[in-house]
């Protein structure tokens, strides 16, 4: 038997409709424990030209520490959604602390702002602390939740997506800096009078992809896209990494003939270095309470039909939650669980087990006590999170759908 899985961003079900989503998962591996550059002794601007940018991230984290910016800006009809992530990092002890936060126009469409996962409305900044491959995210309550990348393989599976902030190159992971410091150029940068140098290198689209949500980066992997991407690079006179910029507009194009961000008009990534040396990354204060996450956070499908739970855990996804009695802490209800397991004949069953998930959940929409369910935001509507996993047979006709699916609403 050949086997697929399917996942998706989770999305709200009408109570007459069907249609449900698949919520989206990223795997996490443990990443090892990185270590800060060194210099060469060697001058940047003496190494051959494809080794430069290279020693510049050398050179960078030689200085000790830095400020950094790096902003994503998805551009629409109806105005352009930035997310911005801005902090201190630590190279000597790769260690960070960072703030992320989010512009979301009025107008911007609501199903492209589901697929970014980015938030509706107004938001808090959200913060997190990184020492070496463990992140820890601060909770709006004022604890902080500690992310173990030494935990179970079950629990960094599904933290992946957080755990993969502290970065394989960089105290901080997900930005322009990692995509520069593995760049081979191949023209001559532009000199500048104050001594800068301005880098237009190609890199692979690969690595430009992975600084998206997770879910993007899945959704795209049948898009025709370009192999590589220009970037453009500026060091300061001393050779250290100033500015990184992305223009992802070859790279879009591809996206959305594939069907992926079609309500994306432009996008571009930025990342901004300052303040070389000299700096310090706070720690947690001592008064702040720290949790285990892997104590007090079970997956979605753990949740028990009637109890609620809390999204506030610095993943970008649903895939761990945080079981919370029902109230002004709780943003989601469960109602049910569903097992789909089915066999078609002459049929691909692609998204049928989404569908019949879908068809269950509101069946007991209708049926569960109206307390479950009846501070649902928007009213009368539904979420379904779960993954589908598809079989074909070699020979014959009959296919397979099968998972596990959860049907909750959201409080808010």
């Amino acid at each position: 038997m050949r086997t697929r899985t399917s996942r998706a961003a989770a999305a709200a079900v009408l109570l007459p409709l069907l249609a449900a989503a698949v919520g989206c998962q990223a795997a996490g591996t443990e990443q090892p424990a990185a270590e800060a550059p060194k210099p060469t002794g060697k001058p940047v601007y003496e190494e051959r030209l494809a080794d430069q940018l290279n020693a510049a991230s050398r050179a960078t984290a030689a200085t000790g520490s830095a400020r950094f910016t790096a902003t994503l800006a998805y551009g629409s009809a109806e105005g352009t959604a930035v997310e911005t992530t801005d902090g201190v990092l630590d190279y000597a002890k790769d260690s960070a602390r960072v703030k992320r936060s989010y512009v979301v126009p009025r107008g911007f469409p609501e199903d492209t702002a589901t697929e970014l996962g980015l938030p509706s409305g107004s938001r808090d900044p959200q913060v997190f602390a990184v020492e070496k491959n463990d992140v820890s995210y601060r909770t709006a309550r004022g604890t902080w939740l500690r992310y173990d990348a030494s935990g179970s393989k079950e629990f960094t599976d599904g933290a992946g997506e957080i755990l993969s902030l502290a970065g394989e190159s960089e105290p901080w992971g997900g930005t322009l800096a990692d995509v520069v410091r593995h760049a081979d150029p191949e023209r001559a940068p532009e000199t500048g009078a104050d001594g800068r140098r301005t880098y237009r290198v190609d890199v692979y689209t690969r690595s430009l992809l992975d600084l998206l949500p997770a879910a993007v980066g899945y959704a795209s992997r049948d898009a025709k896209t370009p192999g590589e991407v220009p970037v453009t690079v500026v060091l300061d006179k001393d050779g250290r990494l100033l500015s990184a910029e992305a223009d992802y507009a070859p790279l879009l194009r591809g996206l959305r003939g594939a069907g992926v961000l079609r309500g994306v008009t432009s996008l571009r990534a930025t990342y901004t270095l300052a303040g070389h040396g000299g700096q310090t990354v706070p720690g947690i204060p001592a008064g702040e309470r720290t949790d285990d996450a892997e104590r007090v956070t079970a997956a979605l499908g753990e949740v028990k039909p009637g109890a609620c739970a809390s999204t506030d855990t610095g993943l970008g996804s649903q895939d761990l939650v945080r079981p919370v009695p029902c109230g002004k802490e709780a943003d989601l209800r469960v109602f049910a669980v569903k097992r789909v397991d089915e066999t078609f004949r002459n049929k691909d069953p692609q998204g049928l087990g989404r569908a019949l998930a879908a068809e269950r959940c509101r069946e007991d929409f209708r049926t569960v006590p109206a307390a479950w369910t009846r501070d649902a935001r928007p009213a009368g509507t539904y979420q379904v999170g779960g993954q589908e996993t598809v079989s074909y047979g070699y020979t014959g006709p009959d296919a397979s759908v099968s998972g596990d699916f959860v049907c909750y609403v959201t409080l808010r």
